[in-house]
Formats: C-alpha cells, structure tokens, sequence
C-alpha cells in the first residue's frame, strides 16, 4: 500500500498499516473509531445542511455531477427501466438524512434501500421519504428498508441490487473492512449490476481527522484498495464546481473482474 499519511498534530505514519495499528493499540478492536464516527454524527443537525457541513448549497453541484456520472457508466440499464423493461434497487450507504436517495436514486430506481448507523439521521430520513411522497421521482417508486447499522457491520443481501451507492462513507472504514463491505457489496448485486463509490480524495497517501473519525485517502489509494476486493474499476471523474478550499470529490464506478 502506498505513501505516507498525516494524523492529528502534524503527527506521520509510515503507512496506513502503521495508523490502524496505532488504533488497534489504543482500544483493541477498533470500536472507538466506529463509535466517535457515530457520536459525532449524532450531534449534527437533522438536515441537508448538517449533512453536509454546512455546505447544504452544493447539493445542486453534488447530484448533478452524480446523475451525469451514473448515466454514463449505467446508461443502458437506466434507459431500460425508463422504458418498463427492467425495474431497479438501490441501496443508499452513509445515507444520512436521504439526500441521494431523494435526490438522485428515486429518480432511476423503483425501490431504494437505506443504511445509515445514526438513528436521529435515519429517522428524518424516514420521516422524508415516507410522507413527502413521489414528487419529483416517477410513480411508484419508493424507499423500502431502513436499516440502522454501520456499513462496516451491515450485511446485504445477495443478488438484490442493481447499483449500491456509497458517498462520504469510506473515508469511515478501515483498510480491511472497507475491502470487505466492497466485496460484500459485490455479492449483493444482480447479474451486470453496479458498484458506485464518491468520496473525497487527497493528493497523496492520506489524511486522519480525528474530530469524526475519518481518513481521506488519495485516489491511487482507493484504486488499490478497489483492486484487493476484486473489483474492476470502469470510470471515473472528478467533482465539478466544488470550493477549492475542500478537498476534491472522486466519482468511481466498480463491476466484478
């Protein structure tokens, strides 16, 4: 695994192998890292808002960009649902308050299922898509299972989705646990299915914030964490539009090898 990374304090690991070591020495098997992740997502607000740090305002950015990605490295089988020759399922990871699934996949996919361990993030976004009814997305679709769990913990069940979404979620896992869920995920799609990840990038190696218990990773990182699962990487693009204050936002697109 490549390059060096920077923890809280200026503090530097040799190798990601060295930070989750560290961790592991400081409560044995990691729970602290999962459970600050959490704690800190249950202090924000219920909201697109606090979602998103206080940059609710580049959701339009965000869901335009996701929509043109997804179009292009899923295209066919949107145009078929859009025709009634296929239906699709969607499972919604890290899906906080149901922004993308309300924005975004309800749009394509007649049945969304969502994961998120934050149990106030969950029940807004329960409470939003079970009441707001089918406004902009096309009839009949809908939100179908909320499921409160961490990612790392959640278990899919096989051969049940289309496209799996995951955004601003990785960058909570572990190497290894990442690498697991992915090739979970894997196992949970249908036959020419599709694996969707969006998350921040740095330039090189990677970056510990320890506020929400978070590694930004480079993108050559997630590419060789994409190529341990067994997942053959099949397009990816850059975030447009973004402060350049924020870390850049990587589009990936993941089938089986």
């Amino acid at each position: 695994m490549e390059a060096a990374g920077v923890g809280e304090e200026g503090r530097i690991f040799q190798s990601p192998e060295e930070l989750w070591q560290s961790a592991k020495e400081q409560d044995g098997e990691l729970p602290q890292w999962y459970t600050a992740a959490v704690d800190y997502w249950d202090r924000q607000e219920a909201s697109v808002d606090g979602v998103l740090g206080g940059y609710g305002h580049l959701t339009s950015y965000d869901v335009r960009d996701s929509r043109a990605f997804l179009k292009k490295a899923y295209g066919a089988a949107l145009a078929e649902a859009e025709a009634g020759k296929r239906r699709l399922v969607a499972l919604d990871c890290g899906a906080g308050v149901g922004r993308v699934t309300e924005q975004l996949l309800l749009h394509h996919c007649q049945e969304v299922d969502l994961v998120e361990p934050s149990a106030h993030l969950l029940d807004a976004a329960r409470q939003s898509l079970s009441t707001r009814g089918a406004r902009d997305w096309p009839r009949g679709h809908k939100a179908v299972n909320f499921y409160q769990a961490g990612i790392e913990q959640h278990e899919l069940e096989q051969g049940r989705y289309d496209i799996i979404w995951l955004q601003w979620a990785a960058l909570y896992l572990t190497d290894e646990d990442l690498i697991a869920f992915l090739r979970r995920s894997a196992a949970a799609l249908k036959p020419g299915g599709m694996l969707f990840v969006k998350e921040n990038v740095c330039d090189k190696g990677f970056v510990v914030d320890n506020a929400d218990a978070s590694v930004t990773r480079s993108h050559q990182y997630y590419v060789q964490l994409f190529d341990r699962a067994g997942l053959r990487l099949t397009h990816t693009a850059l975030q447009k539009d973004f402060p350049k204050s924020l870390f850049k936002v990587r589009m990936y697109s993941l089938t089986l090898r």
